[in-house]
């Protein structure tokens, strides 16, 4: 068994006696230790108008992020624009998916129009896009190089489409009153 902590004494003071009601601790001679942080004073802060540099920035919305990858998207759909010519002279097959993906990407082109001049617009547009860019691109061939702008644009189609939907807006009559 553990014997008992002995009580606790202040530094520099006696035991516990006869004469402990007479005697002052003795004061610790030595500077602060390092850990301790340094003091401020306190600053009086002025409340004035911001500058141009203090200006709180907005951050860039992700309906314009949408609408610049689907610019990428664009051009890396153009690179391979000779292929996709070459491809619908083939066989039916190629002839569908082209014709699927001319519409489709018409309409996400469109889409990405309303998205960046009005927000909340183009759903309809980019589900459509979505739709036929997915359609098309087991046709066109998943393993090739040119098939990859058509997956690509179908992936930012459904990201489009998320991004296009309406705002819930709250109802007047719920609103709190003051």
């Amino acid at each position: 068994m553990t014997e008992p902590r002995p009580p606790l004494r202040l530094v520099g003071s006696p035991p516990k006696g006869d004469d402990a009601d007479d005697v002052e601790p003795d004061a610790v001679d030595r500077a602060p230790h390092d850990l301790h942080p340094p003091y401020h004073e306190l600053a009086v802060v002025e409340n004035g108008e911001p500058g141009a540099e203090d200006a709180p920035r907005t951050a860039l919305s992700p309906r314009f992020v949408i609408v610049v990858l689907i610019l990428f998207q664009a051009i890396a759909a153009s690179t391979f624009l000779d292929k996709y010519v070459a491809l619908t002279h083939g066989d039916d097959q190629y002839k569908v998916a082209a014709c699927l993906s001319v519409a489709a990407s018409a309409c996400l082109y469109a889409g990405a129009l309303l998205l960046a001049l009005r927000p909340g617009r183009g759903r309809a547009l980019f589900i459509v896009a979505a739709v036929g860019l997915g359609l098309s691109l087991p046709a066109w061939g998943v393993g090739y190089s040119w098939s990859w702008p058509i997956a690509f644009g179908a992936m930012l189609a459904l990201a489009g489409a998320w991004f296009a939907r309406a705002e819930l807006r709250p109802d007047e009559s719920s609103a709190a009153q003051p």
